[in-house]
């Protein structure tokens, strides 16, 4: 009976870790303020930062060169980078443009 606890916080760690990916996203804002996105809305890419612009930073994005504004762009708190594309089409899955005008924020995995 010692064990119950501990035992049962174990086979419920899985279920939680499950439950709260991707949610430290939701916290991140873009330059205008506006919440980067949810997990949801964010897509997996590979993505480097170029050259810091100043005000801008150059980054490339799935080979695609793309300037964002600093408070777009964070380190991600994965070992993943992610692209979070504004709402409108084509910058939205299935055409998934990346663009500068259709990047709401970029999160560049540590390393990346």
């Amino acid at each position: 009976m010692k064990y119950a606890l501990p035992l049962g916080i174990l086979l419920c760690l899985p279920v939680l870790l499950w439950a709260t990916h991707g949610h430290w996203i939701d916290h991140y804002r873009n330059a205008n303020g506006i919440p980067c996105c949810g997990w949801q809305d964010c897509v997996k890419v590979t993505a480097r930062l170029v050259e810091d612009r100043g005000t801008a930073w150059h980054a490339e994005v799935n080979g695609t060169s793309v300037m964002l504004p600093k408070e777009a762009v964070h380190l991600s708190e994965e070992p993943v980078a992610y692209w979070c594309y504004n709402s409108q089409a084509p910058c939205q899955p299935p055409q998934l443009e990346i663009s500068s005008d259709c990047g709401r924020c970029l999160f560049v995995a540590v390393g990346g």
